[in-house]
């Protein structure tokens, strides 16, 4: 996996615990559509990483992929669910 960073934004008016869960980083990123863009990816990678496991063989990593899934997907939904806020504020 690929070491995820801190997300730091002056523009951004949602905390990053309002965004994301504790166990889960955000990414450096400018603009909520970049971030919304790399998670999208994230779940992608994870999910054609899933279709490549066998059920009896990795159980243990398919768990894992789902769980990972589970939260990215999450974020992402948190991520939209603010910027459909902010956009609703700010016409």
């Amino acid at each position: 996996m690929r070491q995820q960073h801190s997300f730091k934004s002056n523009s951004n008016h949602a905390s990053d615990k309002d965004i994301a869960p504790e166990s889960f980083q955000m990414i450096m990123a400018d603009s909520v559509e970049v971030m919304e863009y790399y998670y999208r990816g994230k779940i992608q990678e994870l999910e054609q990483s899933l279709a490549q496991l066998n059920l009896l063989e990795n159980a243990r990593e398919i768990a894992s992929l789902c769980k990972n899934i589970v939260r990215t997907k999450e974020v992402l939904q948190n991520i939209i669910t603010n910027k459909r806020t902010q956009a609703s504020i700010n016409p």
